[in-house]
């Protein structure tokens, strides 16, 4: 093939064993899906005013490959949106994680990739090397956040169990990412003849949508976009937005509100507090495909997920016999001369954690107590 010749690979390191190599294509439809994904993990959605004057530290997409389907991921600084570009049926060479940078020399390969010009990428444990008609660029592995290690967990734990709420064809998947609002607002999507509109009103068949001035970052997309699809849980404030692509997709998961980041939710917390022993699912080597219902692994090269508070705190307050069962079935919690009550049936407690949050963002350390006594007697 005349691609081929124009794209032979530079030298290489043989003895480092290749996750992916080959032709993506479409090339300029691939190029433009991982460049969304760079943009995603340099812009942030939610600005605390804490964080005005402070340098957000910067990182770009993880390459999974499993043999059938290469993923990259990214999230944005905010941790409050996730995107994954699943490349279907790749037959990737191997197995394995790399995180890498999407430095500008390599967004400008990228953005030079038009119509069904080749692109060529091999992914290694220590990096990728991306190849076009127009040059080459190697990006090494570069150390994963923290945060993002958490937030990998988080959004596994809210798209778990999420069932297809909608699905749209081309042109009204076209029409209504065209019409993404443009600034904050809460809001939810609702069916209306083939295709959905905003309201500001939930309904019982209504889809979380606030935020959604977010997943305008996907507009590069949509001149390649042949449908969409939308996941949602009852139980959750959660969306994944589905977008269809030649051999590919790209998943674009929200969080509740633009002012909160996956790595700050407690999805696990009461798994863990029931005896949960699934360490692959709280350290973020385990993905989900809402599309698909499966679960993949994603050794990640670096990285560790932060200790979660509550847990530790309720952990605490166990070992340290702070909980007593009342005589009406509920418990006392005492603790530095705070006392809180907790219920488990219905849930409730009177910290200021509950009266904030109940469980959306998962169990108070109290709460969680209460349940770890429980398993424990």
């Amino acid at each position: 093939m005349i691609t081929e010749i124009l794209l032979e690979p530079a030298e290489e390191n043989v003895e480092t064993p290749v996750l992916f190599e080959g032709f993506l294509e479409p090339g300029a439809q691939a190029a433009q899906a991982l460049l969304v994904l760079g943009k995603v993990a340099r812009t942030r959605f939610w600005m605390p005013p804490s964080m005005v004057n402070r340098l957000i530290a910067e990182s770009d997409p993880v390459f999974t490959a499993d043999r059938t389907t290469l993923r990259a991921e990214s999230f944005s600084p905010c941790c409050g949106v996730y995107a994954r570009l699943d490349l279907l049926e790749t037959g990737s060479d191997g197995e394995g994680c790399t995180n890498v940078d999407l430095s500008e020399a390599t967004r400008t390969v990228l953005a030079g990739v038009v119509a069904r010009d080749p692109l060529h990428l091999t992914v290694r444990g220590e990096g990728i090397q991306l190849s076009t008609l127009d040059g080459h660029n190697d990006e090494s592995r570069v150390p994963l956040p923290d945060r993002w290690v958490a937030g990998f967990a988080e959004v596994a734990a809210v798209t778990a169990n999420a069932v297809k709420t909608a699905e749209l064809g081309k042109l009204e998947t076209r029409a209504f990412l065209r019409r993404l609002p443009t600034a904050v607002g809460r809001s939810w999507a609702v069916p209306s003849g083939s295709g959905l509109r905003l309201t500001s009103r939930p309904g019982p068949d209504s889809i979380p949508a606030s935020g959604l001035h977010r997943l305008r970052v996907v507009e590069p997309l949509i001149r390649f976009t042949q449908g969409l699809s939308v996941y949602t849980r009852p139980d959750s404030e959660v969306a994944s937005w589905v977008l269809q692509l030649e051999r590919a997709r790209v998943v674009v998961t929200l969080s509740p509100e633009a002012s909160r980041g996956f790595s700050g939710e407690g999805g696990w917390l009461n798994a863990l507090a029931a005896g949960l022993d699934a360490p692959e699912l709280v350290a973020g080597r385990a993905g989900h495909d809402v599309v698909d219902g499966t679960w993949f692994p994603r050794e990640l090269p670096s990285g560790s997920a932060p200790a979660n508070g509550r847990l530790a705190k309720a952990r605490e307050l166990v070992a340290a016999g702070a909980v007593r069962l009342l005589p009406d079935g509920g418990y006392e919690i005492t603790r530095s001369g705070s006392v809180q009550r907790v219920r488990l049936s219905p849930v409730g407690c009177t910290c200021a954690w509950w009266a904030k949050h109940q469980e959306s963002r998962g169990p108070c350390s109290h709460v969680l107590a209460a349940r770890m006594s429980v398993t424990e007697a």
